[in-house]
């Protein structure tokens, strides 16, 4: 029996919840900000619906955090409020909120959504930017993504991000989601937008990969030395913080000609980084590149990057004290990975032989000219006197981040000179996932008895998969206004999973698909469902 048209619904408006940080990108910890608006905004005590005060387009809003409570004053408003105990909510629904002078991209940087004021557990205070997800992508995509790669790579880009926005790697605080900056995702708000990369986020609304019906950590990086690389050789479990990690089955690395050969051989690998052969990436200047450093300068360099390394875990065999390092004689690569990346070193001195692990800490332990090395896909080369003394070590490498998941030029790449579309360019870079709608579960405990979602499709081609492992018997849905009364039987073998093809209840564009939530789904009872829009063989 259908709900009355009465009956609330579940529109699935996912927000992120984004940490705005200063112009460095160093500091996301306040003790005292100013607010701005292009519209009147107000200021509330957390949820309330009453405002504690109103502040015009042409005033601003100082707060400060004095003793453990908020102190509101207006500028040009000659109001203040002081010992507000709550945290802050600050909306603007006619306009923009800015911080003063505070700047992304040379321009005053202007947010979407609303602001939350939130205490810090060191006595200051975190802003917060609460934003509609496909809002929160109009912003990174632009700043993710070159324009100029495409609007097949962007689109690309747009489902990646959107993967990370739902399922960052890690979640340092309970306070929000999401940096703005390379920690997270790049987010510089609504003066960077541009006019492809919305279209890239509105083509692509609503959709995500997926692996065994879950949201995967979708990576992304640069540019590929020519081959990508596995997950597990590159980061340390979460949770342990061992290394290699864990390994996941979706991230695995891939050459770009696979004549290219077995890049954990040392020989193999000095051949292929001192060559430039012609692959998806050859555009960007971090592809091939070359560092050199005089002995005497990489050791000035080592005595501090070591010790700054310390709390990594991943340095062995040195005492951590920059006078006992002794003189350099060599770097001797122990593990490669599948990409020619570096897993471990050894740093040989006429003192010790120093361990270093995982690509992030090599690069940052062979600093040059105070960056880090763009990449751990490199070799060594060691430069001596005609008395057979050390003089230079240089790398000569390819690549730029850490080589796991896509490759952002190589995507751009693909979608501007070989004319792949979004789905094979991410089939390309992701293994055994399907691209699909974010995954619903029905139950008694969703507030609203019908949960509703958008999604866009370029192709006139979809599945509804449902995981029924507690054998609801029926679900009624509505697929762009045709009513559908599913009967659940005969799922796949060894499977509480079902496959239904609702191509014909499709439209290329933007689809609006509802579910209801069954009478069975009680006690504990669910069922799991989403649109699988192409599945990756």
């Amino acid at each position: 029996m259908w709900l009355p048209l009465n009956c609330k619904a579940d529109h699935q408006q996912r927000s992120v919840r984004v940490a705005i940080s200063d112009n460095q990108f160093k500091e996301f910890a306040y003790d005292e900000i100013e607010i701005i608006g292009t519209g009147e905004f107000s200021l509330f005590k957390g949820n309330a619906s009453v405002p504690l005060v109103k502040v015009a387009r042409n005033q601003s809003a100082k707060i400060k955090l004095v003793n453990g409570n908020f102190t509101i004053t207006v500028i040009g408003g000659n109001k203040c409020l002081r010992n507000v105990r709550e945290n802050i909510t600050i909306k603007c629904p006619n306009g923009f909120l800015g911080v003063k002078n505070l700047q992304r991209h040379s321009k005053q940087a202007l947010y979407r959504g609303n602001f939350e004021i939130t205490k810090a557990s060191n006595g200051k205070f975190f802003l917060v930017n609460v934003v509609a997800l496909e809002d929160y992508l109009k912003s990174v995509v632009p700043n993710e993504m070159p324009i100029k790669f495409g609007i097949e790579a962007l689109k690309a880009q747009a489902v990646v991000a959107r993967n990370y926005a739902i399922a960052p790697r890690s979640k340092e605080f309970k306070e929000f989601d999401l940096y703005d900056s390379v920690a997270s995702q790049v987010y510089f708000g609504t003066n960077t937008e541009h006019p492809s990369s919305n279209q890239a986020v509105k083509e692509t609304e609503g959709i995500i990969l997926l692996h065994g019906g879950n949201p995967i950590l979708a990576l992304y990086f640069s540019t590929s030395c020519g081959h990508t690389e596995n997950y597990e050789n590159t980061f340390t479990d979460p949770k342990t913080n061992a290394f290699p990690g864990t390994p996941l089955p979706y991230l695995t690395g891939k050459p770009d000609n696979p004549k290219i050969g077995n890049l954990r051989d040392e020989d193999t690998a000095r051949k292929f980084f001192k060559s430039h052969p012609k692959f998806f990436d050859g555009e960007s200047k971090y592809f091939r590149w070359q560092k050199e450093w005089d002995v005497q300068e990489l050791k000035k360099i080592l005595k501090a990057s070591l010790v700054e390394q310390k709390a990594s875990g991943l340095i062995d065999g040195f005492s951590f004290n920059p006078n006992d390092l002794g003189n350099i004689q060599r770097i001797d690569v122990k593990r490669r990975g599948v990409s020619g990346q570096i897993m471990e070193l050894v740093i040989v001195t006429t003192a010790q032989k120093i361990s270093v692990k995982k690509e992030l800490v090599i690069r940052r332990v062979f600093k040059k000219d105070g960056a880090v090395l763009p990449s751990a896909n490199c070799v060594f080369e060691h430069l001596t006197d005609q008395n057979g003394k050390l003089t230079k070590i240089i790398a000569h490498g390819g690549g730029f981040g850490h080589a796991v998941g896509m490759s952002q030029y190589g995507a751009g790449f693909m979608a501007t000179r070989l004319n792949k579309s979004f789905d094979q360019i991410l089939k390309w870079y992701y293994r055994n996932i399907s691209i699909a709608t974010i995954p619903v579960v029905l139950s008694a405990d969703n507030p609203h008895r019908v949960v509703m979602q958008s999604f866009y499709v370029t192709k006139k081609a979809a599945a509804l998969i449902i995981d029924n492992k507690f054998n609801i018997p029926t679900l009624q849905m509505t697929i762009n206004g045709k009513k559908l009364n599913l009967k659940l039987v005969n799922p796949l073998p060894n499977s509480s999973t079902h496959k239904v093809d609702i191509t014909q209840y499709v439209k290329s564009g933007k689809n609006t698909i509802s579910f209801h939530v069954p009478g069975e789904a009680r006690g504990g009872k669910s069922i799991k469902l989403y649109v699988e829009i192409s599945k990756s063989e």
